[in-house]
């Protein structure tokens, strides 16, 4: 069954990948300076978490994203305005999130329950989203990034989910995310 999962979101990451690149006609390019900075974070990525995760470049409407199979996609928009700190740490966050196989956890909770999202589910998704945030905090402490850089851009990101109540919040906000990315940075 993980298997199955697995390659069923693979495939989804690949098909949204590709399909976001023909919708947008041509793609600008990246730097060759970005592109070394992305092959260093995963080979240190890699090594740290004793796996052999993929980075790709493509357009994700979001920083990174990340399956469990280890396909972790970098926002080409993001990776061409963001500074190192910000761009490990969004990578980081998506290597804790596919090691942990948040998705094919997520999964087997839906399997599991009805077709509306259950209070548990949303549960599962905070506790995951701030166990990724935790990993990426002691990584980067660990392999000497800017906290600084990191709180700002947590700070820097609107509220997702601002005027929506905690008990349906997914992400915590964004003050809320910094302080505990901060906490966990500085204990490690």
């Amino acid at each position: 069954m993980a298997k199955l999962v697995r390659g069923l979101s693979l495939l989804l990451l690949l098909i949204c990948s590709v399909s976001t690149q023909w919708v947008s006609g041509s793609v600008p390019k990246v730097s060759a300076e970005r592109i070394r900075l992305i092959k260093e974070i995963q080979e240190r990525l890699n090594v740290s978490f004793q796996c052999e995760f993929s980075i790709s470049i493509g357009d994700t409407r979001k920083y990174a994203m990340a399956n469990s199979g280890g396909i972790i996609i970098v926002d080409r928009s993001f990776l061409q305005n963001a500074d190192r700190g910000r761009i490990f740490f969004a990578i980081a966050h998506e290597y804790a999130h596919a090691y942990l196989e948040h998705d094919v956890r997520l999964f087997a909770m839906a399997l599991d329950q009805d077709a509306a999202p259950t209070k548990s589910a949303v549960e599962a998704r905070r506790r995951f989203e701030k166990e990724a945030d935790g990993i990426a905090a002691r990584k980067a402490k660990e392999m000497g990034f800017s906290i600084d850089s990191i709180l700002d851009f947590i700070l820097s990101q609107p509220d997702p989910e601002k005027g929506i109540p905690f008990e349906y919040r997914v992400y915590s906000k964004p003050r809320e995310r910094a302080d505990y990315i901060l906490t966990v940075y500085h204990s490690s």
